[in-house]
């Protein structure tokens, strides 16, 4: 006989070794699924990220040579990304990934182009570069 205030132990609910691990078992699978998804989500972002750091250098690049009354981006682009360099930038952007921007010739060659490089990675995980008038994305 049991008094009112102890319990019965035959009576007490719990959960089996079985179910414990058959709940593991379906978050795992869960995970496995999920993480892929997770970090391609974030690798796209960074880049994303990237891309408009490097649309907004060539904005302030483009408004440094009208500004100066430049007849080439020659000047410009051998200053670097400063905001020396480029006063309509409030502060030098930084790649999500770790990357450094700078400037270069554009694809005609000549300093009457240019184009914003990110220096983070390289095959598909780079970042590329930025032309204005060339990529449109």
């Amino acid at each position: 006989m049991t008094s009112r205030g102890v319990s019965n132990n035959r009576t007490r609910a719990a959960f089996t070794l079985i179910e414990l691990l058959v709940v593991v078992l379906i978050l795992s699978i869960l995970m496995a699924v999920a993480m892929p998804l997770y970090l391609s989500a974030i690798s796209d972002a960074q880049k994303k990220a990237c891309r408009a750091n490097m649309q907004s250098i060539a904005n302030a690049v483009q408004a440094a040579r009208i500004k100066s009354g430049a007849t080439d981006y020659g000047t410009i682009i051998t200053g670097g990304v400063t905001t020396a360099n480029l006063p309509d930038l409030t502060a030098v952007p930084f790649c999500p990934s770790g990357g450094a921007y700078s400037l270069a010739n554009g694809s005609s060659s000549s300093t009457a182009t240019f184009k914003v490089q990110c220096s983070f990675g390289s095959g598909a995980a780079a970042h590329s570069t930025f032309e204005p008038g060339v990529n449109y994305n």
